[in-house]
């Protein structure tokens, strides 16, 4: 919370609207950079509070963020798909079964029952 915060504030600092539309593309541009090279969960945290901050800044302050809300929301989806494919790494996905091989569920698989047509 802290650094979304901080990024409202260096924004609303400024008194000019092309001023704070400056720095909100220099904030973007450092916080894409931190969520493509930083550990997980600092890029997450980054992340996270930049695009916060972006939503922010143009619902409440008529700022328009949309391109940087969207190049962090790029990086996210790739930070997030990254970390997915680490997880699945270390516990894969079972292999899906054929389409043509459609056995039937079992119900009660301790019991040995099986689902009637």
């Amino acid at each position: 919370m802290d650094k979304y915060r901080k990024i409202l504030k260096e924004v609303r600092e400024k008194c000019e609207k092309k001023d704070q539309l400056k720095t909100v593309e220099g904030i973007a541009e450092t916080m894409c950079l931190s969520v493509d090279e930083s550990p997980h969960m600092i890029a997450m945290e980054d992340g996270a509070a930049a695009i916060a901050a972006m939503y922010t800044l143009c619902v409440d302050d008529g700022l328009d963020t949309v391109m940087e809300y969207l190049e962090l929301k790029d990086r996210l989806d790739g930070l997030l798909s990254d970390m997915y494919d680490k997880m699945r790494e270390t516990y894969p996905v079972p292999a899906q079964r054929e389409s043509g091989d459609k056995a039937k569920p079992r119900i009660g698989a301790d019991t040995g029952q099986e689902e009637s047509p």
